[in-house]
């Protein structure tokens, strides 16, 4: 890749970093002649900007791939070389994927992986294949912003099972892995990523959103899958059992006042444990 100077590749870098990037760019002599911090970062990135460069970066056929533990995090990186002016230049892109406190490195390969698949299974939550807590908190300031920009409400629904303790206590947690399972394959057929995604939050809690869904659709959709849980046989081992479950629903537009996804989850969880103190199996 070649550049007129240093500015026009610092553009290019300024779209590439995230929250989860570090960029370096060395000389011939290895000398660092700019390095990004993870924890100075910006977030307002946009994601089709870095999408697009990424992928400009990984086709270019000067590009090497390679996975590096650096600091307990498997981390993807990609080696350009870069031509400024008459000077040659290293540049490392590396993408911090999953923590090694999160990811089983044992069961996988990842000479044979390209960087989406180790994405997809860094923000993938193991039990039930849905989206995991990484995925909640890279995702939905992406989809709020989006949302106001649009000016179009933005709606969340924390969803829990009602007494999964006892359900564990009496059946083992074994069977209570299996509702979880299946209560993720019947969450997974009602959503797809055009009107919303669905997320476990941890526990038996689930998070769905929905951007662009106003307050009354989103509590439409909340009733709908309160009663589809409620009518639905679970098996576990050779019985059946049937569950209900509580749902905090939270909607808010850009006029809100609301500026992080911390104050919506709040929000939609202070729901939740009304739904639950109002006899559970409720909405809210």
């Amino acid at each position: 890749m070649i550049f007129n100077n240093l500015g026009d590749v610092l553009y290019i870098i300024h779209a590439l970093e995230s929250i989860n990037t570090s960029i370096c760019i060395t000389n011939t002599r290895q000398e660092i002649v700019y390095q990004s911090s993870r924890k100075n970062i910006a977030h307002n990135l946009a994601a089709n900007d870095v999408k697009r460069v990424i992928e400009t970066l990984q086709q270019s056929q000067n590009a090497n791939f390679k996975i590096q533990m650096i600091d307990d995090w498997i981390t993807a990186i990609t080696s350009v070389t870069l031509l400024i002016g008459s000077e040659t230049y290293l540049l490392e892109f590396k993408q911090f994927i999953s923590s090694l406190w999160h990811f089983n490195t044992e069961c996988h390969n990842f000479d044979n992986m390209s960087i989406h698949q180790i994405k997809e299974m860094a923000i993938t939550d193991s039990l039930t294949k849905l989206y995991n807590r990484r995925y909640i908190d890279e995702r939905l300031p992406i989809d709020m912003q989006s949302s106001f920009e649009l000016d179009k409400p933005i709606s969340i629904l924390f969803i829990d099972i009602d007494y999964f303790k006892k359900i564990n206590d009496k059946n083992g947690h074994a069977a209570g892995d299996q509702i979880l399972q299946d209560l993720a394959l019947l969450l997974q057929k009602q959503f797809n990523k055009e009107n919303g995604w669905v997320a476990r939050y941890g526990g038996d809690e689930i998070l769905i959103c929905l951007p662009g869904c106003t307050n009354k659709v989103a509590k439409r959709m909340a009733h709908r899958l309160r009663k589809t849980i409620e009518k639905t046989a679970f098996r576990i081992a050779k019985s059946e059992v049937t569950i209900t479950c509580s749902i905090g629903v939270k909607t808010i537009l850009r006029d809100s006042g609301v500026t992080n996804i911390s104050e919506l989850m709040i929000m939609a969880d202070k729901n939740l444990y009304q739904a639950k103190q109002e006899g559970r199996n409720k909405v809210v």
